[in-house]
């Protein structure tokens, strides 16, 4: 059964109650074509024609899977990728890092070449600008991992974060047991593994059943928090859960009245095939309600950066 998950079940044949593993790793084809999936199930659903947007991310994904497949990480390159500072690293020194990693570069490359038919044509002028300039490419790169979402053209960020995530999670996957020991995940707002925003929160079924994970948005890791608890504060006094439908919808918003935030709640307990990613973007009608509460996201879509 393991071709159709994106992680890997625990062993039902332990006796008793199973340790909580504080880090799930993704099963990145799996992943992928899983997404892929939804994504034109999602097009389908919405009647769009050739050039709408759920139909470009799963040629988007579609790509992502070649590079897994012809592409392979070099153990270099996963080395290089796992040694850069997660966070408070100065922008000279991410510089002359990312300089030196040339396989995201590759992948970016390669993901332009596979998307140019099914974007439009003044995207694919400016895609190719930036395959002629690395050094323009290594700074919005930059500005990518640091956060820094407004400074990157946003559908640039889309396939360049799309180049990132692919290097990143091979980099990760090749070292998991090291990183299960040595990465402390705690009460943990940030991936533990390489540092970026959450997409969602999910709440897993199966021998997982009822435990929440948060997805990483760059290195599709899963880690462990707490249910009942702010993500991004740690607050639990005044949690509440939003739904257009009601407690068992699969799509939920869990937000904050301590620190005015909030976070998608993907219930794969209740809707086992919903992606984090692609569901996120197709249910943004409920992030407008929730903002218009007066709450501000506390995650990331890498299909939808922020304007």
């Amino acid at each position: 059964m393991r071709a159709e998950t994106d992680i890997v079940p625990l062993d039902k044949r332990t006796p008793g109650v199973q340790a909580i593993e504080p880090l799930i790793f993704p099963v990145l084809e799996a992943v992928y074509t899983r997404r892929e999936k939804r994504l034109r199930f999602l097009a389908e659903q919405r009647g769009e024609a050739e050039g709408g947007y759920f139909k470009f991310l799963s040629h988007l994904v579609l790509a992502q899977q070649q590079i897994l497949k012809h592409m392979s990480l070099s153990v270099a390159d996963g080395s290089a990728i796992r040694a850069l500072p997660k966070q408070g690293c100065d922008q000279d020194q991410l510089e002359k890092l990312l300089l030196a990693i040339p396989y995201w570069q590759q992948a970016f490359l390669f993901l332009v070449q596979q998307v140019k038919s099914v974007v439009p044509e003044e995207t694919h002028i400016m895609l190719e600008s930036y395959r002629q300039d690395m050094p323009a490419l290594k700074k919005s790169a930059i500005h990518l991992l640091r956060g820094n979402y407004t400074q990157v053209d946003a559908g640039l960020a889309v396939i360049l974060w799309a180049a990132l995530s692919v290097s990143w999670a091979q980099a990760v996957g090749q070292d998991q047991k090291h990183i299960q020991q040595t990465q402390p995940v705690g009460e943990a707002r940030l991936c533990p593994c390489c540092g970026a925003q959450p997409v969602a929160s999910l709440v897993l079924g199966g021998d997982r059943e009822g435990l929440r994970y948060l997805q990483c948005s760059l290195c599709e890791t899963r880690w462990h928090r707490v249910r009942g608890i702010c993500v991004e504060c740690g607050a639990s006094a005044h949690v509440e859960h939003w739904t257009f439908e009601d407690l068992k919808a699969p799509v939920q918003v869990e937000s904050c009245g301590d620190c005015k935030t909030y976070l998608k709640v993907f219930r794969l307990d209740y809707k086992p095939d919903l992606d984090a990613v692609a569901d996120d973007l197709d249910s943004f009608a409920l992030d407008t309600a929730v903002e218009q509460q007066g709450f501000s996201r506390a995650g990331l879509n890498p299909f939808s950066f922020p304007g």
